[in-house]
């Protein structure tokens, strides 16, 4: 893949020629390096340069492939910090969004979830779960 600016179908049948073992072995290694990117940040160059092992002539190649993309979307803080500024200002309708317990002032995530008599759903922690559906 000397100097490419894409992965090609040829990139691709280099793939489907790997054993299962070697595909996983590969893919298991790539997450791994990929969510400690995730967890101790770094730049895209970091990631494919430093963490992934490849040379400068990688980067479009890989760019082109969707890690710059990757790399952007990280920031595992993002989700805790939404929640703490819906809890400080009672923003109910946003806890949806946020995958937080439908109970009124209750901020915890939803673990949950059950029809109710009225043809609605409810999605709610474990302590504001009704056991007996008629209840709801």
């Amino acid at each position: 893949m000397d100097n490419k600016t894409e992965v090609t179908a040829e990139d691709m049948s280099l793939v489907e020629k790997c054993d299962y073992e070697t595909k996983l072995a590969v893919t298991a290694w790539v997450m791994k390096n990929i969510v400690k990117h995730a967890e101790e940040g770094g730049s895209f160059r970091y990631l494919i340069y430093t963490r992934l092992g490849f040379n400068p002539d990688a980067y479009v190649t890989l760019y082109e492939a969707g890690g710059m993309t990757i790399s952007n979307e990280f920031d595992l803080q993002l989700k805790d910090h939404l929640i703490e500024i819906v809890k400080e200002n009672n923003y109910e309708k946003m806890k949806p969004h946020l995958g937080l317990c439908d109970e009124p002032s209750c901020y915890n995530e939803i673990s949950c979830g059950w029809p109710t008599l009225d043809g609605g759903y409810r999605n709610t922690c474990g302590t504001h779960y009704v056991k007996d559906a008629s209840k709801a």
